[in-house]
């Protein structure tokens, strides 16, 4: 998940809504899904994925309008919601000087009901992890238990006198006749008494969180799970035992073409060099002609789009082509996220880690610009024309995410004519082609097929159809 929104689901936590892991997940999901780009549809999904109760629906949108802004606070975004009476050049002379005056009547506040009067988070948070024991998280085994955590953390801290402080400071702001300063205290003990015990059960929740975490032995991904799963969705642990996996199915590709190309398979019988063999002996064969098998020559070219959407799915498709660039044939291999840049050569000179690594992120290519498949399209017919040809296979790789830029389709109906097939290998789920910036279905009418590509388990049954 992305660090961006795993910061504001933490922070919609600490706020006092009640986010779960799956729902954080599903929220990635429609996050990666729909993108951002429609600021409206981003924040509906979110709300939806996020958000169990209806009157949570004004405090998302209050920190998802802060936090989402273009136009950046330098007050962090947990004091924002947090600080309580002490918003600097808010408060007023008057105010203070009425709060002082009560406070002083009742001889001081504890230093735990002041922080949680000003929204001092530093000392509430302090405060609360000073009475949560690694020991006592260790013990814990049930939801129940975890409540009961909490009410002696609650216990601990005096909850229940620094209500009675605050009850009393309202009492001695009316006697006052600071009725302002009264509301404004009123206000800010009515939003505690909700939002203080959400924050103490979220700390108890994330540390024992963090503490399973930690003792839980990790275990190896499973290459009968890393076959279905999307590619968006792995984990660093995954990629790397991917990495191996599609290793292992370049060496059987491998293996699979050269026992073919070899004995294997029908053997057709020249019939007119027999014949004519057979003059010799009058007519009769004793000797046996057959045809000549032609080496399959494979003439690819792989135009793979990098840009951060999709990488995954491109790093699997470059450790793929790689292998089989050093197999046999012709392949050339570009790379595009708005411009576009060959990597035939790299691919030939470095070991498979750096050549890909290269591709991914040392390519003459502009990583930080937004997907252009028209520019890209375009660039290729213009300058790399050459290494289509009647019997070349195109396969592109992309989620057809054009950010509302010129698609020329001109120039993809261009690369299909002038090549034997064009294939376009499309890692979004289907029933979301079509969708926000996506043009996938204008671009599926110029290829031979767009296919979904997900997964390794359709990436396997696409390349080896090709291939073998």
């Amino acid at each position: 998940m992305d660090s961006t929104l795993i910061n504001f689901i933490q922070i919609l936590r600490r706020c006092g809504l009640r986010v779960s892991v799956s729902e954080s997940l599903d929220g990635a999901r429609a996050a990666a899904l729909l993108g951002v780009a429609d600021r409206g549809l981003f924040k509906a999904a979110l709300r939806a994925a996020l958000v169990k109760r209806g009157q949570d629906t004004a405090l998302f949108d209050e920190i998802f309008d802060a936090y989402w802004s273009d136009k950046p606070s330098d007050v962090p975004f947990e004091e924002r919601f947090g600080r309580g009476l002490g918003n600097a050049g808010e408060q007023s002379d008057d105010l203070e000087n009425a709060l002082q005056r009560a406070i002083d009547e009742m001889g001081g506040l504890d230093e735990l009901t002041e922080a949680l009067l000003n929204g001092n988070l530093q000392i509430i948070r302090a405060e609360m992890l000073q009475h949560m024991s690694p020991e006592q998280l260790a013990e814990l085994r049930s939801m129940l238990q975890r409540g009961q955590l909490v009410q002696l953390i609650l216990d601990e801290m005096g909850w229940q006198r620094i209500q009675a402080q605050l009850a009393e400071l309202i009492r001695r702001l009316q006697q006052q006749g600071d009725y302002e300063a009264a509301h404004r205290v009123a206000e800010r003990y009515l939003e505690l008494q909700e939002l203080f015990p959400k924050w103490v059960r979220n700390e108890v929740a994330d540390a024992v969180q963090k503490q399973f975490q930690s003792q839980r032995p990790p275990r190896a991904p499973r290459t009968e799970d890393l076959m279905e799963k999307p590619f968006a969705q792995y984990s660093d642990a995954e990629i790397r035992a991917m990495e191996e996996i599609i290793d292992q199915l370049a060496q059987r590709l491998r293996h699979d073409w050269a026992r073919r190309a070899t004995a294997g398979g029908q053997r057709r019988l020249d019939m007119a060099r027999t014949m004519r063999s057979s003059m010799a002996t009058f007519g009769v064969p004793l000797e046996l002609h057959w045809k000549q098998r032609k080496r399959n020559r494979l003439n690819l070219v792989v135009l793979c789009d990098v840009s951060s959407s999709v990488r995954n799915a491109s790093r699997f498709m470059l450790q793929l082509v790689y292998s089989l660039q050093q197999q046999r044939g012709r392949i050339r291999s570009f790379v595009f996220i708005g411009d576009l840049d060959e990597v035939t050569d790299s691919f030939a000179r470095n070991h498979i880690d750096e050549a890909v690594e290269q591709a991914t992120s040392g390519a003459a290519i502009t990583y930080w610009a937004h997907s252009d498949f028209g520019r890209a399209f375009r660039q290729f017919i213009d300058e790399y024309g050459d290494a289509l040809g009647s019997r070349t296979t195109v396969i592109v790789l992309g989620d057809g995410r054009s950010n509302f830029y010129d698609p020329q389709l001109d120039a993809l109906q261009a690369i299909n004519e002038r090549s034997r097939q064009l294939i376009w290998l499309n890692p979004e789920q289907e029933e979301m082609w079509g969708w926000g910036d996506s043009i996938a279905p204008l671009y599926a009418r110029h290829c031979d097929r767009m296919v979904e590509c997900r997964n390794l388990a359709q990436l396997t049954q696409i390349v080896t159809a090709l291939v073998v």
